[in-house]
């Protein structure tokens, strides 16, 4: 959930500003959902929405202090998850030829996203090549990360 309620931007150093091409961050005040294993005691709590600039962004839990990062993955990546883990899995799964939809059991909606998420974390560990991934955004062969 995101409010419009803009807050005053991050601002980055001078490494990440020359790589992001720019000085300030953009974010907004927002709700985000958080859980125990098994989804249970799940709840929103107040967070802040970061735009990094076109391919990322990143979601800050503030009562907690975590924060996740997501990026847009590249063709390459998209068509590689598809190919290793596409309509077999859901097939095998009873999904049929499509992943389930919002009308369908709560149950099978947290499966589903529970798989996906297993597949995705797999596939970018494979491609950093045990890289750590979570702590910062990496670009190509560069030994310095960018959020900082």
């Amino acid at each position: 959930m995101l409010s419009k309620e803009r807050l005053d931007p991050i601002s980055l150093t001078n490494n990440a500003a020359k790589k992001w091409g720019t000085r300030k961050l953009p974010r907004y005040a927002g709700l985000g959902q958080v859980a125990e294993e098994g989804f249970v005691n799940n709840q929103f709590l107040e967070g802040q929405l970061i735009v990094i600039g076109e391919e990322y962004f990143s979601f800050a839990w503030v009562p907690i202090e975590h924060q996740i990062f997501f990026g847009r993955p590249s063709a390459e990546l998209a068509l590689k998850m598809l190919r290793n883990s596409g309509v077999h899995t859901l097939k095998e799964k009873g999904w049929g030829e499509k992943p389930p939809t919002v009308d369908d059991d709560i149950g099978v909606l947290k499966e589903y996203a529970h798989h996906i998420m297993e597949v995705t974390h797999s596939t970018m560990d494979d491609d950093l090549n045990g890289a750590e991934s979570l702590g910062c955004i990496w670009h190509s062969d560069e030994d310095e990360c960018y959020f900082e």
